[in-house]
């Protein structure tokens, strides 16, 4: 399944196109663009006082990782890692990289890293904007209820 044929919502793909491109409002591009002190710069899900990149901000900061790593051992063991998904991500293939997925009848593995992403996005900005710590947990009852919503729409459809 390529990427452009799978049900995305714009959201969805607003956020990939900018995670493809480098242009996710994270905060070292903020810090480029409004000549920020390096401390703006920093990561603020985790605290590391280092620079925080697109792939740190959906992927690799630790809270995210671990959603990332539950979503794996319960939907896409034991073939796919969070190397797999985030080159799947960069290179908008899906077919390739990701090519399990424990519920394959009505999931793909595609689907699962989408829906996971678009969570872990919505996830980050309610921290940011609603100055809340980063739920790794709430995530990711919010990742299997999305989940499920599709599969329900999915068995639906195929009636």
């Amino acid at each position: 399944m390529s990427f452009w044929s799978l049900p995305l919502t714009y959201t969805l793909i607003n956020v990939i196109f900018r995670f493809v491109y480098e242009k996710l409002p994270c905060r070292s591009l903020l810090g480029y663009i409004y000549k920020l002190p390096p401390s703006a710069t920093w990561r603020t899900i985790c605290n590391c006082h280092t620079v925080e990149s697109a792939t740190h901000l959906l992927i690799t900061c630790p809270p995210k990782y671990f959603v990332w790593n539950e979503i794996i051992f319960e939907f896409l063991w034991p073939t796919v890692d969070i190397t797999d998904i985030l080159k799947s991500c960069l290179h908008l293939d899906f077919q390739s990289r990701l090519v399990y997925c424990k519920f394959s009848g009505v999931l793909s593995p595609a689907i699962v890293s989408l829906i996971s992403l678009a969570e872990i996005w919505k996830a980050h900005f309610q921290c940011v904007f609603n100055s809340t710590a980063f739920n790794p947990t709430h995530v990711l009852h919010s990742i299997r209820r999305q989940i499920a919503i599709y599969t329900a729409k999915q068995a639906q459809s195929d009636e």
